[in-house]
This record gives C-alpha cells, sequence and structure tokens, in this order.
C-alpha cells in the first residue's frame, strides 16, 4: 500500500508538485486589529432585546440575570457593578467567585 502524500498540484508528466504550505493566519490577531483599526474597545457584554412581554401577550414581571464572574475583584474593576445598578434585577446570581472574605472590596 502506498505511503500518502502531502496534497499538491501535479504536473504534466504526472508527477506530484511539492509546495511549502502556506502560513497560518492568527484570527485573534487579525480581529484584535480590526477592532484597534475601528477605535473600539472590547465589549464587556452585549444584551439582547429586551422583551417585556411573554409570547402570550402577557407583561414581564421579574428580572433575573446570572453572571459568571471568575472573580469579584476584577469583576468590579471591569465596571460589573455598574451593569447591576443599569440593569436593577429583582434577582442577581454571581458564579465562581474567587475571593476570601476578608479581601473583599470595600464597594460589597
Amino acid at each position: 500500500m502506498p505511503k500518502r502524500g502531502k496534497k499538491g498540484a501535479v504536473a504534466e508528466d504526472g508527477d506530484e508538485l511539492r509546495t511549502e504550505p502556506e502560513a497560518k493566519k492568527s484570527k485573534t490577531a487579525a480581529k484584535k486589529n480590526d477592532k484597534e483599526a475601528a477605535g473600539e474597545g472590547p465589549a464587556l457584554y452585549e444584551d439582547p432585546p429586551d422583551q417585556k412581554t411573554s409570547p402570550s401577550g402577557k407583561p414581564a414581571t421579574l428580572k433575573i440575570c446570572s453572571w459568571n464572574v471568575d472573580g469579584l475583584r476584577a469583576w468590579i474593576k471591569k465596571k460589573g457593578l455598574d451593569w447591576v445598578k443599569e440593569e436593577a434585577p429583582d434577582i442577581l446570581c454571581l458564579q465562581e467567585t474567587k475571593c476570601s472574605e476578608n479581601k473583599l472590596p470595600a464597594e460589597l
């Protein structure tokens, strides 16, 4: 059984031409450069359109927000408290909080 070779163009005499593979472009670097060119910073969070009624037409009466913060001090630096004040949820759930009680910021 013949060994598998690299894919490439076939020459007129039937021999396979070996070409160097093209260097892969970094997707994250391209996206970052696009944002920098547009003058935008990283988006922290974009809200979906508000639905203030249920599919049956009844008005919404309760707002629940959940956030995986991964560290309270970093979350506060990222203006997480401002987001909470803006959203004004009835119930707020924070997951993966990494901060001991003696290191809690005064804002909390």
